[in-house]
């Protein structure tokens, strides 16, 4: 399945946790995934490296799901997304 938009929204820092929280919107071809995501970064943690790891987070989330897992399908990303992206999943 092909990953065409990554949205990241309603991120907060949550001083309680010491947690970077947000949503991450995937599109895909034929849905859309919305993933609660969190790292455990420093707070002043700059906004590139909080970035790779909410999408990390997101990613880990989605290749739980049985599509992927079982290996019915394979996640790919669309071209512009791939800098974004983690190095371990670009």
């Amino acid at each position: 399945m092909l990953v065409t938009d990554i949205e990241i929204t309603h991120y907060h820092y949550n001083k309680d946790r010491a947690r970077h929280v947000a949503n991450v919107c995937l599109t895909l071809k034929d849905r859309v995934v919305s993933l609660f995501c969190q790292t455990d970064l420093p707070e002043a943690e700059n906004p590139a490296a909080r970035t790779r790891a909410l999408l990390g987070d997101a990613m880990r989330q989605l290749l739980r799901m049985p599509e992927f897992r079982t290996g019915q399908a394979t996640l790919e990303f669309a071209e512009p997304l791939r800098d974004r992206l983690p190095p371990e999943l670009a």
